[in-house]
């Protein structure tokens, strides 16, 4: 149990982060996230250490949060986006503007069709290469450089901006 205290504390925030990105859904979030670190404790033993922890962790966040998609409970649940909820005001001019691009760039993120998403969220935020992103998700890295490619260009569309990869 001390294996598994260990990658709560290390991968905790990243399992939240890919849980929210997912199902855009504090409240389904946290509920991805013990289902998660509760198939981390069933499945710990059958961890064959192909991939890395975090890629591994990663993979299974990402079918938790798949199958919380796919389940009529799910469909019964209104799922909002609360990112202006999260993001607190500043007394500097300079710091609100920052803040504001960020904020509308993760709402245009959070536009995307899941596929596009996925991608920016792994890509980005969780840092994981091409390959690691192809290995999660079970598809062809020339599959996950396409998506990853039209997710900026859609993100460009959105924000009025040109993709720069």
């Amino acid at each position: 149990m001390n294996e598994i205290t260990r990658l709560v504390e290390q991968y905790g925030d990243d399992v939240m982060r890919t849980a929210y990105v997912m199902l855009k859904s504090k409240e389904l979030a946290e509920d991805a996230y013990q289902e998660t670190f509760l198939r981390l404790c069933r499945y710990y033993d059958s961890y064959r250490k192909e991939c890395s922890e975090k890629t591994w962790i990663t993979g299974i966040v990402i079918n938790v949060c798949r199958d919380f998609l796919r389940s009529a409970w799910k469909k019964r649940v209104t799922v909002t986006d609360d990112f202006s909820a999260q993001i607190s005001e500043s007394d500097t001019q300079e710091i609100v503007e920052k803040k504001d691009e960020k904020e509308e760039l993760l709402r245009s993120i959070m536009k995307l069709p899941d596929k596009y998403r996925e991608m920016i969220h792994l890509y980005y935020y969780q840092e994981l290469d091409i390959k690691e992103i192809s290995r999660i998700l079970k598809i062809p890295g020339g599959t996950v450089k396409s998506r990853l490619f039209k997710a900026r260009n859609l993100l460009a569309g959105m924000l009025g901006g040109e993709a720069n990869g």
